[in-house]
């Protein structure tokens, strides 16, 4: 592709390109069929005979699978294009939800969540990678806004959809459902240019010339402070992906209520949220909107912990859903902004770990102490993590890690 194509594709002031917007969908579509399965999951569990504890264990092996590929991500990206990893993160994922249909018992979870991990390892960490690679500078945080904007309308309905199929037709159904959910992502991934997507060779030039060309570290030391920071926030989604459906019946919520209006409520605020907090992000600094969604984050995880009625349960939402849309294009801006462009893919798969050791990897410990002190204790925990992070950012920003 000629130098000057490859510009035009990279204006200083264009955002919305047919790339870009072909981008959005895929993203949306493909978390559309992940957040289906957030209750339906942690429900087929129980119904395949597992205990609330095991379902910590076995949904955590989830992130196993994304520690070991994820790193790996950033190096296919450089080297294959965004497209193509998107495409096999994809497939991967539907073919795996698909299996879920025939499993006789819990534990046969554990390679079928496996497989899906390795796709939701690959797939996301190339969307986020095209949207800094279309994105200019000035205007970055913005697009991981509409990026953001994407997934929370994915989780407006998809959670709910997936009880409603689950309760009123049975699990087989909502897998097929989900699995379609990737099927349309998939085809809408092929229509955007491999060419367009990748990073120019001109934005290259000049930056870490240390590195051999086509290489990308398999961990962004850039990207580590920031991922630390997002851990407490990734830790905090561990008991919301897995116990919500428990912590509703203990704190004696009405049985009629579908709990998926929690990721509703979160995601409506996370939409509107981030039509402001990307700009703000890009005026004001990344800390400006990172600091106080985690501490958002953190009071709505101590309510959950003392929750008592719908009211409060939704407030949760609520102030989770703001704390998120702060967060997300804040802390994704930050890492592309801290690398060079060759690295944008490792160090977006970096901060991307966070979700495999923090929201799924965090159940191993969450698990266990779910098991002898309660479901609630586990909200209590991630809570003071992501004051904690909340914390942590402004003394690692004053050390400037």
């Amino acid at each position: 592709m000629a130098h000057s194509e490859v510009e035009t594709s990279f204006q200083v002031n264009k955002l919305w390109t047919k790339d870009f917007f072909l981008n959005l969908l895929v993203a949306h579509f493909l978390l559309a069929g992940f957040f289906s399965l957030f209750i339906v999951v942690p429900a087929f569990i129980e119904f395949r005979g597992g205990e609330v504890w095991e379902a910590g264990i076995i949904i955590a092996t989830f992130g196993l699978a994304g520690v070991i590929v994820r790193p790996m991500a950033g190096r296919w990206i450089l080297n294959s294009g965004p497209k193509k990893v998107a495409l096999v993160g994809i497939g991967l994922f539907v073919g795996s939800t698909i299996l879920y249909i025939p499993l006789p018992s819990e534990w046969w979870i554990v390679p079928v969540r496996m497989v899906q991990g390795v796709g939701l390892a690959m797939a996301p960490v190339a969307t986020s990678t095209i949207v800094g690679n279309l994105a200019p500078e000035e205007r970055r945080g913005e697009g991981m806004s509409y990026m953001g904007n994407s997934i929370s309308i994915a989780q407006l309905y998809a959670p709910v959809v997936g009880v409603f199929l689950m309760d009123s037709i049975g699990f087989s159904v909502a897998f097929i459902v989900a699995a379609a959910f990737g099927v349309v992502a998939l085809l809408v991934a092929t229509l955007i240019s491999d060419a367009k997507t990748r990073i120019p060779d001109f934005a290259i030039v000049g930056q870490d010339e240390r590195q051999e060309e086509g290489t990308a570290p398999l961990i962004s030391k850039a990207a580590i402070f920031p991922t630390l920071v997002f851990l407490t926030y990734a830790f905090a989604m561990a008991p919301v992906s897995v116990f919500l459906y428990s912590l509703a019946s203990d704190s004696g919520l009405p049985e009629n209520f579908n709990i998926g209006f929690y990721f509703t409520v979160m995601s409506g605020m996370t939409m509107l949220t981030t039509l402001i907090s990307g700009r703000i992000a890009d005026r004001l600094g990344r800390g400006s909107v990172i600091v106080p969604g985690l501490l958002l984050v953190g009071l709505a995880m101590l309510i959950l912990w003392q929750v008592s009625s719908v009211g409060l349960f939704l407030g949760a939402a609520f102030l989770h859903g703001v704390g998120y849309g702060l967060i997300y294009p804040g802390i994704n801006s930050l890492v592309v902004d801290r690398v060079p462009a060759r690295e944008r893919g490792s160090a977006l798969a970096t901060l991307q770990q966070a979700w495999d050791v923090g929201a799924s990897g965090g159940n191993f410990i969450l698990g266990p102490v779910v098991g002898v002190y309660g479901v609630a204790s586990a909200f209590l925990i991630v809570g003071i993590g992501a004051l904690t992070g909340a914390a942590g950012y402004v003394i690692g920003s004053r050390k400037k890690l």
